[in-house]
C-alpha cells in the first residue's frame, strides 16, 4: 500500500456482489500520510448488483468527506463505472472522451 503525499488522505473503496443481483457488500478505508487508519466503513445492503455496491461505497465515501470537510484526498477504486462517473462530474466531459490513464 502506497501512502498519500504529505497533508493528503487516501480513501480506498470497493463493492462486490455474488451474482448480477445477489448478496452484496461494500466498504472503504481512509488513511493519513503515515498510513494510519482514520476512517473505516463497511455494509451489507442485501441484494444488489456489483455496480450498485460500488456506487454505494463511493456515495458513503463522499458523504464522509463532506461531513468532515476533507478536501485533500485521493480516492482509489477499481470500478471503471465509478472512475468514469467521477471524471465526468469533475470535467463535464463524457467518459468516452477521457483517457483511462
Amino acid at each position: 500500500m502506497e501512502t498519500p503525499s504529505r497533508d493528503f488522505f487516501k480513501f480506498n473503496i470497493d463493492g462486490a456482489s455474488k451474482g448480477n443481483l445477489g448478496e452484496a457488500s461494500y466498504g472503504g478505508v481512509m488513511r493519513d500520510e503515515k498510513g494510519n487508519i482514520q476512517v473505516i466503513f463497511y455494509n451489507y445492503p442485501g441484494n444488489a448488483t456489483n455496480n450498485m455496491a460500488e456506487l454505494m461505497a463511493m456515495d458513503l465515501c463522499l458523504e464522509i468527506l463532506l461531513k468532515y470537510n476533507i478536501h485533500n484526498v485521493i480516492i482509489e477504486a477499481d470500478s471503471e463505472l465509478i472512475i468514469n462517473s467521477v471524471k465526468r462530474i469533475n470535467t463535464g466531459v463524457l467518459p468516452e472522451k477521457i483517457s483511462g490513464h
